[in-house]
C-alpha cells in the first residue's frame, strides 16, 4: 500500500468503526453503561480523526478532493451516530434532558448552513475544515468521554459535564455561522480553510 493512501484507509476505518457503534449498542457491554467495548471503539474512532488530517497533508501526494470528501462524510457520520445512539443514553444517565431536541436543531442548523450557502455561491454543499470546526469535533467528541469517566468513578454526572456539553452544544452555532460566512465571501471553494480570517489571502490567491 502507498503512503499516500493511508489517510483515506483512516477515514474509512473511521466510518466502519461508527458504524460498528450501532451494533454495541444492542450488546451488554455498550450504552447507556457505556461499557469498555463501545468506549474504545468511540476513541479510537476519534483518533483516527485527529491523524487522518495531519497525515495528508505531511504524506506527498496525501491530500485529495476524495479524502477530503470521506473526511466530511465520515465526521458527519459520527455525530450523528452519537446524537442517536450516545446522547439518549447519556441522558438515561444524568444528562439534562433539553441536550436531545436541541442537539437536533444544532444538526439540522449546520447541514442546512452549510448546504443553503454552498449551493448559493458555488453550486454545491460546502462543509469546511476550519479552525473552529476542529475545535467544535473535539468538543463533541469530548463530551461522551467526560460523561463515560465520571458516571463510571462516580456513578452520576456533575454539573460540569452538563456545564460542557452545554458549551459544546452552543459552539456548534457558532462554528456554522462562520462556515456560511466563508462559503458565501469566497471566489471558489476551498474547503481546507483554517478560518474566515483567510478569506481574503484565498480570494487573492485563486484570482
Amino acid at each position: 500500500m502507498k503512503m499516500k493512501h493511508i489517510p483515506n484507509m483512516l477515514t474509512i476505518a473511521r466510518i466502519f468503526l461508527t458504524l460498528s457503534l450501532v451494533l454495541s449498542r444492542f450488546f451488554p457491554y455498550a450504552f447507556p453503561a457505556m461499557g469498555v467495548i463501545s468506549f474504545t471503539i468511540y476513541c479510537i474512532a476519534g483518533f483516527t480523526d485527529m491523524i487522518d488530517g495531519p497525515l495528508a497533508r505531511r504524506i506527498k501526494d496525501g491530500k485529495s478532493k476524495i479524502g477530503t470528501e470521506l473526511d466530511s462524510f465520515a465526521d458527519m457520520l459520527l455525530v450523528i451516530i452519537a446524537i442517536f445512539f450516545l446522547l439518549p443514553a447519556m441522558i438515561d444517565g444524568g444528562a439534562w434532558g433539553w441536550f436531545w431536541p436541541v442537539v437536533l436543531i444544532a444538526l439540522a442548523f449546520k447541514i442546512i448552513s452549510a448546504s443553503l450557502s454552498g449551493l448559493i455561491k458555488h453550486g454545491s454543499v460546502q462543509f469546511t475544515h476550519t479552525v473552529a470546526n476542529k475545535f467544535l469535533a473535539f468538543l463533541l467528541f469530548s463530551s461522551p468521554i467526560m460523561y463515560f469517566i465520571f458516571y463510571r468513578s462516580m456513578g452520576r454526572v456533575p454539573i460540569v459535564v452538563n456545564l460542557y456539553i452545554t458549551f459544546a452544544i452552543s459552539f456548534v452555532f457558532v462554528a456554522t455561522i462562520e462556515e456560511a460566512l466563508i462559503n458565501l465571501m469566497l471566489k471558489k471553494p476551498n474547503p481546507n480553510i483554517r478560518g474566515i480570517w483567510k478569506v481574503r489571502e484565498a480570494n487573492r490567491d485563486q484570482a
